[in-house]
């Protein structure tokens, strides 16, 4: 078991459908558990996660009866075989990851092409600002997940379809639920801030080319990360 403990990642209300035994994987692999390491209780990870005790049971359950776990009466779960990043849920998360990646970025360039006619002044204003204070951030080094999500609701603003932006920030949140299972990946998305700024001028300056192939480079350095635990499968 690892030193550092990391925390227990709630569970966006978004994927509820989800199996929440994916996500007490997703805590077994991050924090190296062993077998015989034991799981927080059902209570905890109901807590932590925001769903309800019946859904960590059923998740339980669910990993029990693949041998990930084993639940003993009285004195609770415990890790009954390693998980490693060739582990069925880890390949199924790199199949969802790679299938929402690529609708939030065919609907966000219908943003993009909607923005270019109808935002307003301000609306450009506003998106070129977060923007700048997202370059600001990276160059002290930081990526900031919520000013990065603060910006892509801007740019959909500017699309003006209130059910576009519900969708994409949907995926969004979504994604950055995913990649909080794959530990940090920083520096890949700092790599990406430069675009974001080029898109927002892009709209200020009505070039729709310009803002696409801004928003291609980002969806370049996305795929990046797909690719980073991809790799870490093959290499297990």
């Amino acid at each position: 078991m690892t030193d550092v403990i990391m925390p227990i990642e709630p569970i966006s209300k978004d994927l509820l459908r989800q199996k929440v035994s994916d996500a007490i994987i997703s805590y077994i692999y991050r924090n190296g558990l062993k077998p015989g390491d034991q799981l927080p209780s059902e209570r905890q990870l109901a807590e932590e996660f925001a769903v309800g005790r019946n859904s960590v049971r059923l998740g339980m359950h669910h990993l029990e009866k693949d041998n990930f776990i084993e639940r003993i009466v009285g004195k609770g779960s415990f890790v009954k075989r390693e998980v490693s990043a060739e582990s069925i849920q880890l390949k199924l998360l790199c199949v969802n990851y790679k299938d929402l990646l690529e609708i939030k970025i065919c609907l966000e360039q219908l943003a993009i092409r909607r923005a270019m006619e109808i935002a307003t002044k301000e609306q450009i204003v506003n998106l070129k600002e977060i923007a700048l204070h997202l370059c600001a951030l990276a160059d002290k080094g930081v990526f900031s997940i919520e000013a990065d999500r603060k910006f892509h609701t801007a740019l959909l603003d500017c699309g003006g379809s209130p059910t576009l932006s519900q969708v994409v920030l949907s995926l969004i949140d979504s994604l950055n639920y995913y990649t909080s299972m794959l530990g940090n990946v920083s520096e890949i998305w700092l790599k990406t801030i430069s675009f974001h700024l080029d898109i927002a001028v892009a709209l200020e300056q009505h070039k729709l080319s310009l803002a696409l192939a801004a928003h291609e480079y980002i969806y370049q350095y996305d795929v990046k990360v797909l690719e980073g635990l991809t790799t870490d499968i093959a290499a297990t």
